[in-house]
């Protein structure tokens, strides 16, 4: 009898030494690894009884397992972890959707007769230093600066004997992309306006269907993400080219800019318009034709945005820019789950499927919702972490 006591009792020490054992294991820096642990069950008689690790091998015999006790209140023996019950922290790259924006911007004679240029650059300026983090802006203005203004090489003679060889052929010149959308373009959109006059007609259409193919024909190339694609233009008149060979409007020019906005929504680019002077009595044609253009933008608009001034039109070019600017992110790997992931803003946990909080679209894209978006679009910096828990994530 008292050698089996004193097996029993070397058994029960070795338990004991490997339970001390497995509570000391420390995880590493960078990754931290833990096991499930297996959900409480009802204890026999009442009370919650917590699954262990299994006992050792016995010693001696056949190397079986020493049975489990069977008394009322006791805990079951600890069972091992198997390698299957082993996950990771993983902390996530998100990286943001930044969002294309064409601006498309009117520099016929009236924006420079009626005093509208320089306000308008002015707005321009102040809007693509703000989100130029945020969105990836480019440049056209139409009619193309840079068209030839017809100046024979005879001079004055030539011009006498063919009026025409003298012409301003820029008037209805198709526009042109003068910044290329990009990273951080403010400085460069800034320089190009500072060099440039208004002057011309307004050739809406050729220009509209010229970024057809430059702008929404471009396909990204392979390391490149898909990114949503917008137009913004901002114009002072209805189109006046080629066919009213800008001094009027007709039916066809007005016909031909539809065409080319549909064209452009139809390939995935959303077009946000813009029109000057608008408003009161004798404007309904433009205002109706600026609201054909952006009701076919695929903006949600059912009508263009007026303004009369660098005040308002800055107020509209916040409000565009600020609706544009994306709140999603893309993680460089789908999570098992989104409730194992910890989403912070600026160091502070944000909610899964909270209002203000964010949400899984897809397998693997982060969207920031309510205040957690309006707060990532305003100004000065801010940071996302994303990182894949054991375990579900508690809200804060």
């Amino acid at each position: 009898m008292k050698t089996l006591r004193r097996l029993r009792d070397y058994q029960t020490g070795l338990g004991f030494m490997w339970l001390l054992g497995a509570c000391s294991a420390e995880p590493t820096a960078e990754v931290t690894r833990g096991a499930r642990v297996p959900p409480p069950t009802a204890a026999a008689g009442g009370g919650v009884v917590t699954p262990n690790p299994a006992p050792p091998a016995a010693v001696g015999g056949s190397g079986g397992v020493l049975p489990t006790p069977t008394q009322p209140g006791l805990l079951p023996t600890p069972t091992k972890p198997t390698n299957s019950d082993v996950c990771e922290v993983v902390r996530l790259s998100a990286n943001q959707v930044t969002p294309d924006m064409m601006i498309v911007l009117d520099r016929s004679g009236s924006m420079q007769d009626a005093g509208r240029w320089s306000p308008s650059v002015s707005a321009v300026r102040k809007v693509t230093m703000e989100l130029g983090t945020k969105i990836n802006f480019g440049l056209a203005l139409f009619p193309d600066p840079t068209a030839s203004r017809g100046r024979p090489s005879g001079g004055l003679i030539d011009c006498i004997v063919d009026p025409q060889a003298c012409a301003d052929t820029s008037t209805c010149a198709a526009g042109k992309v003068v910044v290329p959308i990009g990273e951080n373009q403010a400085s460069a959109i800034g320089n190009v306006l500072d060099m440039t006059r208004a002057n011309g007609g307004t050739p809406t259409s050729d220009t509209l269907q010229a970024l057809v193919q430059s702008y929404a024909g471009q396909i990204p190339g392979p390391d490149e993400m898909q990114r949503p694609k917008f137009l913004l233009l901002v114009t002072d008149g209805m189109p006046t080219c080629p066919a009213g060979q800008g001094m009027q409007t007709t039916q066809p020019d007005i016909d031909a800019a539809n065409t080319a906005v549909e064209a452009l929504t139809a390939q995935g680019v959303k077009t946000y318009v813009i029109g000057y002077d608008t408003t009161g009595a004798g404007n309904e044609m433009l205002a109706s034709v600026l609201d054909g253009f952006a009701t076919r933008g695929g903006t949600g608009d059912t009508m263009h945005r007026p303004v009369e001034d660098e005040a308002s039109l800055l107020l509209e070019l916040q409000r565009i820019t600020s609706a544009v600017a994306s709140c999603s992110f893309n993680l460089d790997k789908a999570p098992p789950r989104a409730d194992f992931v910890l989403v912070k803003l600026d160091g502070t946990q944000i909610n899964l499927n909270d209002p203000n909080g964010w949400r899984l679209e897809g397998d693997k894209t982060i969207e920031l919702t309510g205040q957690s978006c309006t707060t990532f679009k305003s100004g000065g910096s801010h940071g996302i972490e994303a990182v894949v828990q054991c375990d579900v994530v508690l809200p804060n």
